[in-house]
């Protein structure tokens, strides 16, 4: 009866223990390892392996590749590399999560407790594109750009920042005559850059003739036709 007791209570404690192992090694998300969809990475193996070990890599609670000495049980031997690093190619994001290497040697006794890397793949942001829209009678231009939900956003305007974060910035049109936009998109992984757009609300090139006989507010060339009249030039 204490035979049966002490081997219960051994298999509790290697419950206990295994399931505090995969706790502890779960982490948040602020320690993640980011990389492309599509893209490859390898989890190292801090240890050095010896032939005749055996080798487990879990991704989360699962065991996708298991060694023991040369032969393989679970996965392919291409899974690892001649280290014993778990090599992942290309990355969709379901792959994303923690992987934990284990190692035995040939009695079965595990080495100790090896680091483990929690992967986070993204998906590298697309090409931004921006869109000019006049407002109040093509007095003032919008400038939009559209981004991911989680992307991150810098404006240029005659590729110096600016201080707007939003995906929209607006300015008095005369004032931005002959600038150009772009909008930069990032997230962790990646970034690009849209083409330059400029403004057409506002021309300061667009001339209007009006006769002497009307009064106006504006810098005026007095200018002759062919009918004889003296009209005037604003600009």
């Amino acid at each position: 009866i204490r035979l049966v007791k002490k081997m219960v209570s051994a298999a509790t404690i290697a419950v206990f223990l295994l399931c505090c192992y995969f706790s502890a090694s779960s982490g948040s998300q602020d320690d993640c390892v980011y990389a492309a969809t599509g893209s490859s990475f390898t989890v190292p193996l801090k240890h050095e392996l010896k032939e005749s070990a055996n080798l487990r890599w879990f991704k989360d609670r699962t065991i996708i590749f298991y060694r023991r000495g040369k032969y393989v049980i679970t996965g392919k031997n291409d899974y690892v590399d001649s280290t014993g690093s778990l090599k992942l190619t290309r990355l969709t994001k379901d792959m994303s999560g923690r992987y934990i290497p284990e190692v035995t040697n040939a009695d079965g006794l595990n080495v100790g407790h090896l680091p483990s890397v929690r992967l986070c793949v993204l998906d590298p942001v697309k090409k931004p594109k921006v869109t000019m829209t006049c407002i109040e009678a093509q007095k003032n231009v919008s400038f939009s750009c559209n981004i991911g939900q989680d992307d991150t956003i810098e404006w240029l305007m005659n590729a110096k920042r600016l201080a707007e974060k939003g995906k929209t910035v607006m300015r008095v049109a005369k004032d931005v005559a002959n600038s150009h936009f772009s909008c930069n998109v990032s997230n962790i992984i990646s970034s690009e850059i849209s083409l330059p757009v400029q403004q057409n609300c506002y021309k300061p090139g667009k001339y209007y003739v009006l006769s002497s006989a009307q009064i106006f507010k504006c810098t005026f060339f007095q200018m002759e036709i062919s009918t004889g009249r003296n009209d005037f030039l604003c600009c």
